[in-house]
């Protein structure tokens, strides 16, 4: 064996063994030292992190929402793999809903609850969520405080309504579960008493058959809101309307026996 054939042996066994190494499916795919590690943060950034979290923090509870935000934003800007990062994400929903920025409040709290099912405050974003829907029908109330919440539009108090069931559903021992259901029942009888305008209009028309249809919705709909009882009366006007004789009498004394257990 002359001197140069024990490196090219060498040679050839190395290049036979990342042969075999690249085609064996169990050998684990090597890590990329350029890819940022999310469990790898230094002590540095850690101590950065929590500056720029205390001092958002301290904005939101002056109620400087607008600073608390763009104070968030670099905080997720800048270090999006700490535990900051995080819970800062969810006091930003919470800086939009009180700043009246619904739609980035609720596209805020889409993105934490996709990204975080599992947080273990997932039930207060799901809550939140509820609660700016909410607070999205009442623009108009909060400049007019006279003008009636009926009749303003409801398609936003039906979102918190099933934002609030959800809640209830996904997170039956959560500590929001009772005050959702309070304001469930607030919506439900908002959304009911908004339907009665509706059957008024049409009465007012004389289109009774629409406004018997809409009526029977909020009977069905909507049981133990006020507006139930209105709508019962507006139903058995228009079945007399209608020269419907039977379901008419059928109304009457269910709201005979209604009257009585009351």
């Amino acid at each position: 064996m002359n001197s140069f054939s024990l490196p090219r042996v060498a040679c050839a066994l190395l290049a036979a063994s990342i042969a075999a190494c690249s085609s064996n499916p169990d050998k684990p795919t090597p890590v990329n030292p350029f890819k940022p590690d999310p469990n790898r943060v230094t002590r540095e950034e850690k101590f950065a992190a929590d500056k720029l979290y205390h001092l958002a923090r301290d904005a939101m509870e002056t109620s400087d929402f607008n600073t608390a935000i763009t104070r968030y934003d670099q905080l997720t800007q800048r270090h999006p793999f700490t535990e900051y990062a995080t819970q800062g994400e969810m006091e930003r929903i919470f800086c939009y809903f009180r700043n009246y920025q619904d739609e980035q409040a609720l596209a805020g709290a889409d993105r934490f609850l996709r990204d975080h099912p599992r947080h273990p405050h997932a039930d207060y974003v799901q809550y939140l969520r509820g609660l700016i829907n909410a607070q999205k029908d009442e623009p108009a109330i909060r400049m007019i405080p006279a003008m009636d919440p009926a009749l303003s539009d409801v398609t936003s108090s039906r979102r918190a309504f099933d934002d609030f069931a959800l809640l209830i559903q996904k997170y039956p021992t959560s500590q929001y579960v009772g005050d959702a259901r309070l304001r469930m029942i607030e919506l439900r009888n908002r959304i009911a008493k908004s339907e009665m305008t509706v059957v008024d209009f049409y009465m007012r028309r004389g289109a009774w058959l629409a406004a018997a249809k809409r009526a029977e919705h909020v009977v069905s709909d909507y049981p133990g809101a006020p507006a139930t009882v209105d709508a019962l009366e507006s139903l058995e006007k228009c079945y007399d309307k209608l020269g419907l004789k039977s379901q008419a009498d059928d109304v009457r004394k269910l709201r005979t026996q209604q009257n009585q257990a009351s």
